[in-house]
């Protein structure tokens, strides 16, 4: 951190016009996005901001857990405490910048810190608002939304965190996400183990996007890459949100990849039959058609021997991670350049 912003990040004095924006904006929903990785939350964030003018934090769950932490009525120390590790995740010295995990797009936003005063953080739910709500206001909005790839593992803290927020359930055709994944440097290798990883961490969030109701809305991503103005359209309808660009001229420059559906179709009969049988209930409910004329269960020793075949693949696959995250620390990687995820 600079001098100047260090300064900045330490005047106990923080911003009135700050101070407004928090009041005229505690009633504002954070968005969150729900997906499998793979399955399209990076484009659908990618819309938010393009067309919604949303801030969006990704922080690997951080602020989720911090609110655990702290809970409804946190101590002083625990406050301060928590503003300390934020800090230094967010605003990391050069040291810890090349050693250890940090918020890697925060470094814009340092005013951020003045504002986290112990007086105004009464539950974990304030220390998150602040964050959120200070980013926003940074950038020139009073929209915001959060993607981290693993909140499936936090859901139990989003009420404690996010009590007033909506949600944004990604699918993609579920076959497609257990390719995509194994074509990740994280996760299963193996059909069988990815279609498997796919359906325990969607089950998290289809949980959550159950309870949430009107408060919710799924959307695929085919839609997305086929047919954007229709989800434009549904974002619109199911929260009463509008574009603020020209939706056909914003869409000229909006880069989107082809080619990126029904990839599914190249699996083996067999290990098509058996991962559409395990993803059966999930396909049916979300409108995929099927491609099997009925559900082949896998035997046992088929997902045994899928399971050992992946346990080796994925040696290799360590060895590069572990790689990478050594180079990232030497040269600087962030989280948008890097192999490796942003915390």
């Amino acid at each position: 951190m600079n001098t100047t912003a260090q300064h900045k990040s330490m005047d106990p004095s923080g911003d009135p016009a700050f101070e407004t924006f928090l009041e005229a904006t505690k009633a504002e929903p954070i968005y969150v996005i729900l997906g499998v990785q793979g399955s399209g939350t990076n484009l659908t964030g990618r819309f938010l901001k393009r067309f919604y003018r949303f801030s969006l934090v990704r922080d690997q769950s951080y602020l989720v857990q911090a609110a655990s932490r702290l809970g409804p009525s946190p101590t002083a120390d625990a406050v301060h405490r928590e503003i300390r590790r934020f800090t230094a995740l967010a605003f990391p010295s050069n040291v810890r910048r090349r050693t250890r995990r940090k918020i890697s797009d925060y470094a814009k936003f340092e005013g951020v810190i003045a504002e986290l005063r112990p007086d105004r953080i009464r539950s974990g739910a304030d220390f998150v608002r602040i964050i959120h709500a200070y980013r926003a206001y940074s950038l020139g909005t009073t929209r915001m939304a959060v993607k981290s790839d693993d909140l499936w593992a936090h859901m139990e803290s989003l009420d404690s965190a996010l009590p007033n927020r909506r949600i944004l359930l990604i699918t993609r055709d579920f076959r497609d996400n257990l390719v995509s994944i194994t074509g990740k440097h994280f996760g299963p290798i193996e059909p069988l183990a990815a279609a498997r990883y796919v359906k325990a961490r969607f089950a998290h969030y289809l949980g959550e996007y159950r309870r949430s109701g009107s408060r919710a809305l799924h959307t695929k991503f085919e839609t997305l890459v086929n047919d954007p103005r229709q989800f434009i359209a549904d974002f619109g309808a199911a929260f009463g949100i509008a574009p603020v660009v020209e939706v056909d001229a914003a869409l000229e420059s909006f880069q989107i990849r082809p080619n990126r559906t029904q990839r599914w179709k190249k699996l083996p009969v067999n290990t098509l039959g058996w991962c559409e049988s395990l993803l059966h209930d999930e396909l049916v409910e979300f409108g995929y058609e099927l491609a099997m004329p009925a559900r082949m269960k896998p035997p046992q020793s088929a997902i045994l021997a899928a399971a050992a075949r992946d346990a080796v693949k994925r040696v290799p696959q360590k060895i590069r991670t572990a790689i990478w995250r050594i180079a990232g620390r030497t040269q600087g990687w962030n989280s948008g350049n890097r192999p490796g995820r942003e915390i």
